[in-house]
């Protein structure tokens, strides 16, 4: 009998053991679940978070574009937009040049400037000259297309952006304020009998320069292309239209909380 009842009670205590160890390995698979989940679901939220923001913002700039071309189109005086950073930097230069040229013209005709938003990792999203763009780096879309009519009258619209050339940044909403400028007239219309030139000096020259090419995939009224004295140069064929009409736009941007 007291041979027989010792295996009992090294049974029961390799029970008391394996309920211990089981204990403690549940208890890790949790604690690694939970830090998992941390370390990886906080992340990925964050990511969303900072996406969602810049998709907010290109919300705003899509607004800021429709209220440019009331200005340009309707003669408003002025229009404001409110834009929430959420941490980005808000930014007006004048980096951006756009020079429309013809020999038939007593000179070119030209306007400067941008606006952009510096969201995140390398994300980019711009204003130039009456087009919203969406950057990575050198690429990226084109959101809104510039005001350009092409037919027997072509009509192309330059836009300037001015004003004090700042930045702003952190977790707040600004108003960016619009106003069309007194010293350049607003409307500036040139009749042409020889090819106009458009030159682009632009950040997001490969993105003008693949809406340029889809507009004309044939190359019969324009070309495009690459180098020369400026990051792109675009030809408009005077055989292909009676009338070249240059609108032209200069807008003083003011930048608030």
């Amino acid at each position: 009998m007291t041979g027989e009842s010792r295996p009992n009670r090294f049974l029961a205590a390799d029970r008391g053991v394996s309920e211990t160890v089981g204990f403690v390995l549940v208890f890790a698979l949790i604690t690694t679940t939970i830090a998992v989940t941390f370390t990886v679901g906080l992340g990925g939220l964050n990511d969303a978070q900072l996406a969602e923001r810049d998709n907010n913002v290109e919300r705003a700039f899509d607004v800021f574009h429709d209220n440019l071309n009331d200005i340009s189109r309707d003669g408003v005086p002025s229009r404001a937009t409110e834009i929430r950073l959420g941490g980005g930097e808000l930014a007006l230069d004048q980096t951006s040049e756009f020079r429309l040229n013809s020999s038939a013209w007593d000179g070119p005709v030209s306007e400067t400037g941008s606006i952009t938003y510096h969201g995140a990792g390398d994300t980019r999203i711009v204003y130039e000259n009456g087009a919203v763009f969406r950057m990575q780096g050198d690429n990226g879309v084109m959101i809104n297309e510039p005001d350009l009519l092409l037919g027997d009258t072509t009509v192309y619209s330059l836009y300037g952006l001015g004003g004090s050339a700042r930045s702003v940044a952190g977790d707040r909403t600004v108003l960016v304020v619009g106003q069309r400028s007194a010293r350049t007239p607003s409307v500036d219309d040139r009749s042409a009998t020889e090819n106009v030139t458009l030159e682009i000096d632009s950040a997001q020259a490969n993105v003008w320069k693949r809406y340029y090419d889809e507009l004309d995939p044939s190359n019969e009224s324009i070309t495009v292309s690459d180098g020369g004295d400026a990051d792109l140069t675009v030809t408009f064929d005077a055989a292909e239209y009676d009338r070249f009409v240059v609108h032209r736009t200069a807008v003083r941007i003011d930048i608030s909380d």
